[in-house]
C-alpha cells in the first residue's frame, strides 16, 4: 500500500486540546450518555474543504485511525466502531474515509458502575488533501453514571446509527483469475472488502443484473491462496451499512 505519512514524525508533533489556527482540522472527544452498563463517547473530527480522514481500512493510501485509553483502575474497556466510509478516489489513488467531518463512536465500559471514572484518551489519525499531515490529539474525559445525558449524545448518537449492522451481503465468495467473485445477497452500491495485509482488493465491478461482484486482488500469485480464507465484507446499501464475514471457498 502506498503509505504517504511519515510515520516518524510523530514524536515531533505536541498533544493538543483542539486544532491551532491555519491547522485543516478540528478535534474533540465528546461525552454522550449512559445506559446502565457503559457509556457513550466519541472522537469528533472536522475537516477544512477538501480534507479528507480514514476508515479503519485506509484503502490503498493513508493510515487508519488509532483511539486509545491509558489503564486506570476503573477501567473495564474501551471498543471503536467506524461509520460507513466513502470510497474516494483522486490524483493519490482510491481511499475509504471520509470528507467534511466524522465522528468515531466509543463505548466506554466501567469496571464499578457506581464510581465515577475519568479516561485519558489518546488519537493519531491523518488528514489528507494533495500533501498529508499526521494529526495527534489527546483529552480527558470524566464520568458518572449520576449524570444526565450531555449534549452531545445525540451528536454521537447520530453517528453510531451509521455504522453498519451485521447482514448479509454475499452468499458465496471464491477466486478466479485474480479476481474474488462475490455472488451477492442483495444489490448493493459498493462494497469494501478486508482480508491478509498483503492482499488488496479493489473497486466492484457488478454484473448487468447485479447479482454478482467481481473485484481485482492485487498482490495475489495464485487463485489458492485465499482458499479457506475468511473476509469482512462491507455494503453500502442504498446509504445504510452493512457487514458481514465470508469464507473464500
Amino acid at each position: 500500500m502506498n503509505r504517504r505519512f511519515f510515520i516518524s514524525s510523530l514524536a515531533a508533533l505536541p498533544f493538543i486540546s483542539i486544532a491551532r489556527a491555519g491547522v485543516p482540522w478540528t478535534a474533540q472527544f465528546l461525552t454522550g450518555n449512559f445506559d446502565g452498563k457503559a457509556y457513550s463517547a466519541g472522537l469528533y473530527i472536522k475537516l477544512d474543504q477538501d480534507w479528507k480522514t480514514y476508515w479503519r481500512n485506509p484503502g490503498d493510501a493513508g493510515v487508519p485511525p488509532s483511539i486509545t485509553a491509558e489503564p486506570n483502575s476503573n477501567l473495564g474497556s474501551i471498543a471503536v466502531d467506524f461509520p460507513l466510509p466513502t470510497r474516494i478516489v483522486d490524483e493519490s489513488g482510491t481511499a475509504f474515509g471520509y470528507h467534511d467531518e466524522v465522528l468515531f463512536p466509543i463505548t466506554v465500559t466501567p469496571k464499578d458502575v457506581g464510581q465515577p471514572l475519568s479516561v485519558h484518551f489518546s488519537s493519531f489519525f491523518g488528514v489528507c488533501q494533495k500533501v498529508c499531515t499526521p494529526a495527534k490529539f489527546d483529552a480527558v474525559l470524566n464520568f458518572s453514571s449520576k449524570s444526565a445525558p450531555s449534549a452531545d449524545a445525540d451528536l454521537i448518537a447520530k453517528w453510531r446509527d451509521i455504522v453498519p449492522k451485521a447482514g448479509a451481503i454475499a452468499k458465496t465468495a471464491s477466486v478466479r483469475e485474480k479476481y474474488l467473485l462475490l455472488s451477492l445477497a442483495r444489490q448493493v452500491n459498493d462494497v469494501f472488502v478486508e482480508g491478509p495485509d498483503n492482499f488488496y482488493f479493489a473497486q466492484p465491478e457488478f454484473d448487468l443484473g447485479g447479482e454478482n461482484a467481481h473485484l481485482k486482488i492485487a498482490g495475489l500469485k495464485n487463485d489458492t491462496e485465499l482458499k479457506g480464507i475468511e473476509l469482512r465484507l462491507t455494503a453500502n446499501i442504498n446509504g445504510r451499512g452493512v457487514e458481514q464475514r465470508v469464507t473464500v471457498a
